[in-house]
């Protein structure tokens, strides 16, 4: 009897689970393959097959023009401020130059009164 039993025994656990690995990958792969396309397609369409990215290309776009032109005009109101301080500086010289011009007048004017004019 003790000879049934070990073949009982073995057979129960002597069998090993078989597992298939056959050729199962390659259709995977495709599956795989399919739905990158499938996604690429859908997104190509939700993005309006690019016009999208035009769009944020050109918001680029001006936003560097947009600071090329604010460089400049902080350039031209430099030299807009430097203009005035020399039109100020210049200002004060000519009337500090007039003030002195019609004191040297007065000047003369008093000695020709005295001395009398010169012919």
């Amino acid at each position: 009897m003790k000879n049934r039993s070990k073949k009982r025994n073995y057979k129960l656990t002597g069998n090993t689970a078989r597992i298939k690995t056959g050729s199962s990958w390659p259709g995977y792969l495709l599956i795989a393959i399919f739905f990158l396309f499938a996604g690429a397609g859908a997104t190509y369409y939700l993005f309006d097959g690019g016009k999208s990215i035009k769009f944020i290309l050109t918001i680029d776009e001006l936003k560097q023009f947009n600071s090329s032109q604010e460089k400049e005009l902080l350039e031209l109101n430099l030299e807009l401020q430097m203009s005035q301080i020399s039109y100020e500086k210049i200002s004060t010289s000519l009337k500090e130059a007039k003030k002195e011009s019609i004191e040297l007048k007065e000047s003369v004017l008093f000695y020709e009164k005295i001395v009398g004019k010169r012919r």
